[in-house]
């Protein structure tokens, strides 16, 4: 049985549309149109190490730049570079320019979120009445097996001496 150009043949011989790619996406390369093929997201610039220039749109994939600090295009035998950046190591030849920094190392900035003052009076308050609230309880639980006790021990005395 034959099925139409945009339809596949499935487990149970019958023939089913094919999913289209909306544009931007493609399984093996970026594409400009839709499409009968498997689909796949825009090039991730900082999976292969490289500053993002671009986003991707709906008509052109993602741009990237330059390796990211710490990171170097190696060259092929036949001198074209490598697409992906690789990390700088201490065997990276010293003609690498993104490499020749090797005595500090490449840190990155990381954004810490800050707890407003008002935030932190407010946690140290509640944190403070809680261990007033459990110390309370501890006392007043001490005191109560103390109490029960006592009771305990003058009730089996009385009850010996009979």
């Amino acid at each position: 049985m034959a099925c139409q150009e945009s339809e596949y043949l499935d487990d149970q011989k019958k023939c089913v549309p094919c999913r289209k790619c909306m544009p931007g996406q493609e399984l093996s390369k970026f594409k400009d149109r839709w499409g009968h093929h498997g689909c796949k997201p825009c090039l991730s610039c900082t999976l292969i190490n490289r500053l993002q220039k671009s986003n991707c749109t709906a008509t052109a994939d993602a741009v990237c730049g330059e390796c990211l600090p710490g990171f170097y295009r190696k060259a092929r035998i036949s001198g074209q570079l490598e697409w992906e950046c690789i990390p700088c190591t201490k065997q990276t030849p010293s003609s690498e320019p993104q490499c020749r920094c090797r005595s500090r190392p490449n840190l990155v900035k990381v954004a810490v979120p800050t707890v407003p003052p008002q935030d932190t009076a407010l946690l140290a308050l509640t944190s403070s009445a809680l261990v007033i609230i459990v110390l309370v309880l501890l006392a007043l639980s001490i005191i109560y097996c103390k109490r029960f006790w006592k009771s305990q021990c003058q009730q089996d005395g009385e009850a010996v001496g009979l």
